[in-house]
């Protein structure tokens, strides 16, 4: 779009230059359709946001407990724990330690 619009005003110098009208036509496409591009990349587009909801199939007996940091031992909710890659990750809010948590084996 620059070059468009810099090859517009060399046109429009050599117009004044050397007086030939034709020069001022290109000189005006060149210059507006690099102005037309500048301006459509300016605009955007409204933002999709694609929201992705993950379920997690528990194997066996599940019961609700209470988890507590591993480094220093305080109470954990649910802010603190995140998905990354597919693993879970637990994030202390107080000590910054950060691990992964690990299913232990049933057998």
């Amino acid at each position: 779009a620059g070059l468009l619009v810099l090859f517009g005003l060399l046109f429009a110098a050599a117009a004044v230059a050397s007086g030939i009208w034709q020069r001022w036509i290109l000189a005006a496409i060149l210059a507006g359709a690099g102005l037309a591009v500048i301006y459509l990349l300016k605009m955007k587009l409204p933002e999709q946001r694609i929201e992705v909801t993950q379920k997690v199939d528990l194997s066996g007996d599940v019961s609700l407990e209470q988890m507590y940091c591993k480094n220093c031992g305080a109470a954990l909710d649910s802010k603190s724990v995140s998905l990354q890659a597919g693993a879970i990750f637990v994030e202390c809010p107080y000590c910054e330690t950060s691990y992964q948590i690990e299913e232990a084996p049933k057998w």
